[in-house]
């Protein structure tokens, strides 16, 4: 559910794709489209939002972040709306 949840609203969320994962608890999210450089995208959006994400470049996926939904539905749910509205204002 809570990865269904995820991809849905990922997907929902202009500028930003993903694909599902097959067994992992988290999410490669291309960002590439709002900023190129993870780690820039990743600490703004710490700045402004006060969300956490792992840039993709310490993966060797520049432009992309992680994101896991590891954690309950209440918690995912306000990040992916801090991300929203990060994205939505960038």
């Amino acid at each position: 559910m809570r990865r269904q949840y995820m991809l849905e609203r990922i997907e929902g969320i202009e500028g930003l794709s993903t694909i599902s994962p097959k067994g992992a608890f988290y999410f490669l999210v291309d960002t590439s489209s709002i900023d190129k450089n993870s780690v820039s995208f990743a600490e703004k959006l710490l700045s402004r939002q006060k969300l956490a994400v792992v840039p993709g470049a310490a993966f060797g996926t520049e432009g992309t972040q992680r994101l896991s939904y590891a954690t309950s539905l209440d918690i995912i749910k306000e990040g992916l709306d801090r991300m929203e509205e990060f994205v939505s204002s960038y």
